[in-house]
């Protein structure tokens, strides 16, 4: 029966804020104590009697129910439907005969239990909170994990290892419901947590540990780098002192002499090239000039047979007495059409050997 409300807590559920039993007024808040010594009657693993139930002078949870998860008969002030008090402070689970009702005490799922009492006690909030495990039964349940309690295993743990492997694939196979046979219960545990077995038959690291090792072994080496660093800025020696830096800058000076020599032989190359694409179009030019200074100039006429031609000084005095004629490009050009249609006509003139 419960006892009168404290005030601190919740008034229907009798828990503090952040969800745990209030221990002035739930009527299963009660420190529960250490083991007993057994006393030989019952089973001395799971401290259950021949009857499955549990032993009354030596397991530390006798004062409890033996099956909470099992269907009650209707305690006729709630809903008969879904066993739910709806009033004005909201809709909540009857404690008198709802399956879920009266929750066990809350075990930190992060927390290793140690010892008999707190494995039991973890192993109550596992069938509570996982339904696969429920019909195993909180006493069988503390036998089945005690070997991966003992190596450091919390509840969280244990359920992640329910549904993954090690490599982080999800678990193969079906689940048992809450109504399954306890038998059936056990062994999909023992099939689900095999995978974590190591060659020696032990229980592999913790999922909550490795991640704690991996983080504590970045940490780690973030500090040693850290230090190193510290370290080397302590022992440094001012840039312009540096072996590295003098190399570094003769380096930069090499290659940016290199860069000016390269610079200079392709300018000169440029150049050399200019130069004699210049010489060749003079070249050209000047011929071109003498051909058409020589086109310019009048042909001599053949004298008339018995006509003796005058020697060249007498041409020569000839040419200098007569008139000065202005001969430009036009009458050059003419000139040469001239002299090219009457050797093309000449050409064209049959021959008189020809019949």
């Amino acid at each position: 029966m419960s006892s009168a409300w404290c005030g601190g807590c919740d008034p229907h559920s009798r828990t503090d804020p952040e969800g745990r039993a209030c221990t002035a007024c739930h009527p299963e808040a009660a420190p529960v104590e250490d083991a007993r010594r057994w006393c030989g009657e019952c089973h001395r693993r799971t401290r259950l009697t021949a009857d499955g139930r549990r032993c009354q002078r030596c397991n530390p949870l006798a004062g409890r129910d033996d099956d909470p998860y099992r269907r009650r008969a209707w305690c006729g002030r709630c809903d008969k439907r879904d066993r739910m008090v709806r009033d004005t402070g909201g809709a909540r689970k009857c404690r008198a005969c709802h399956p879920l009702g009266r929750p066990p005490a809350q075990w930190p799922m992060h927390d290793v239990p140690d010892g008999y009492t707190e494995q039991l006690m973890a192993c109550e909030w596992l069938c509570y909170v996982s339904p696969a495990l429920r019909r195993a039964g909180s006493d069988r349940l503390r036998v089945l994990l005690q070997l991966w309690f003992e190596t450091g295993w919390t509840p969280r743990d244990v359920l992640y290892a329910l549904d993954h492997l090690p490599t982080g694939e999800a678990q193969q196979g079906e689940m048992p419901t809450a109504t399954a046979d306890p038998r059936t219960t056990e062994a999909y545990l023992k099939r689900r947590l095999r995978g974590w077995l190591d060659a020696d038959d032990g229980p592999l690291p913790p999922v909550n540990r490795q991640i704690a090792d991996n983080r504590r072994k970045v940490v780690a080496a973030q500090e040693a780098a850290r230090e190193e660093w510290l370290r080397r800025s302590r022992v440094a020696v001012p840039p312009g002192q540096s072996r590295g830096a003098a190399m570094a800058r003769q380096v930069a000076r090499d290659a940016a002499e290199r860069n000016r020599r390269r610079r200079r032989a392709a300018d000169d190359r440029e150049l050399l090239r200019r130069g004699e694409e210049l010489a060749a179009g003079q070249e050209v030019s000047a011929r071109w000039r003498d051909l058409l200074a020589r086109e310019a100039l009048p042909h001599p006429e053949e004298p008339p047979p018995g006509v003796t031609p005058p020697a060249g000084e007498d041409r020569l005095r000839a040419a200098l007495s007569a008139p000065t004629q202005m001969i430009s490009l036009p009458t050059i050009g003419e000139s040469i059409r001239a002299r090219r249609a009457a050797a093309d006509a000449t050409d064209r003139r049959p021959s008189p050997h020809r019949r």
